[in-house]
């Protein structure tokens, strides 16, 4: 998928800017060429698994990154090549219907890996930046296929972004939605905030943008962030089941002609593109990668730790307590 333009100006100016650094060597992690989660479960860093109906018009994808589901290089990576998969090309055959859903119980998706935005901002950085950007783009421009959030654990930050750009999103007693950017000096930077405007409102979007709050399952659903609530993982997983293969039974221009439809209440790419370019200097701001340092530091490098499993309270308790300065 060709970049747009907003990101090619963005992030040129923002290489311009940075401190001068040798040309970094090519990650381990760099994508090559995709791969087809048609033949195979695992995806190429194992960060998604796959499982399709016998028929392959149903496909649950898993993901799997312990101990958060940090969605780093490699989830990127994996998220991408499994996205570009289902773009349309004569002669292929996809899924109607995709869920997405975690083997992780207390986490569906995590944010972004904080590391990949602190200065100097390499070439490598951008590049899953860039990644990041384009996956958002593949689910908006994949008309074929319906996607649904099977949501029973947190997704916090980069996780709320992706998943509120899904068809549908269904939640779980352990479901906790949060975009807290806003406490680190940030902005939820991948569609976040363009996307949950017009899903729950501007004053709601206000209120759990600029306070950083959470949303659980029952309230998610009051303000239509979810589809439905399910008080067990079980009924969860059953419901959605039925539904996607009630879908599956319909023809794939029934969905196309339906998402090309109703994506018209979507955001604008050139929207989307606007609130990226001005995400960019809020990076370089020095106070700002200071929150990022110190964030890295009292999350325990973003693993399993109190700090990340309290968030985003933790983040705004800091900000309280002015660890962050």
């Amino acid at each position: 998928m060709p970049i747009s333009s907003a990101k090619i100006i963005a992030f040129a100016l923002l290489l311009a800017s940075a401190a001068p650094a040798p040309a970094p060597a090519r990650a381990t992690y760099q994508r090559g060429l995709p791969t087809d989660p048609g033949s195979t479960s695992v995806s190429r860093y194992g960060k998604i698994t796959f499982n399709s109906s016998s028929n392959g018009n149903v496909t649950r994808a898993t993901f799997n990154n312990p101990p958060i589901n940090l969605v780093d290089a490699f989830v990127v990576s994996d998220l991408f090549d499994f996205l570009h998969s289902l773009q349309p090309a004569p002669n292929k055959t996809t899924p109607k219907v995709v869920v997405f859903d975690s083997a992780n119980p207390d986490w569906f998706l995590g944010h972004y890996d904080l590391h990949n935005i602190e200065l100097p901002f390499t070439q490598t950085k951008a590049d899953v930046f860039n990644q990041v950007i384009d996956c958002t783009r593949y689910i908006l421009n994949t008309t074929s296929t319906a996607f649904i959030a099977e949501i029973n654990g947190r997704t916090i930050g980069l996780g709320q972004e992706l998943s509120i750009q899904m068809d549908m999103r269904f939640a779980g007693p352990n479901a906790l939605a949060s975009s807290f950017e806003d406490s680190l000096g940030l902005t939820a930077a991948a569609g976040g905030q363009p996307f949950l405007g017009p899903v729950i409102g501007k004053a709601r979007a206000m209120e759990y943008l600029l306070a950083a709050k959470a949303f659980d399952g029952p309230t998610g659903e009051r303000l239509g962030l979810f589809n439905t609530y399910y008080p067990t993982a079980e009924k969860l997983r059953s419901e959605v089941s039925a539904l996607a293969e009630r879908i599956a039974l319909f023809p794939q221009h029934s969905i196309n002609d339906t998402k090309v439809t109703l994506s018209l209440l979507n955001p604008t790419i050139a929207s989307l593109d606007d609130q990226l370019a001005r995400f960019i200097p809020l990076m370089y701001l020095p106070e700002d990668q200071a929150t990022i340092a110190k964030f890295i530091e009292v999350s325990g490098n973003q693993t399993d730790s109190k700090f990340e499993l309290g968030l985003p309270e933790s983040s705004v308790q800091a900000v309280r307590d002015g660890v962050y300065l």
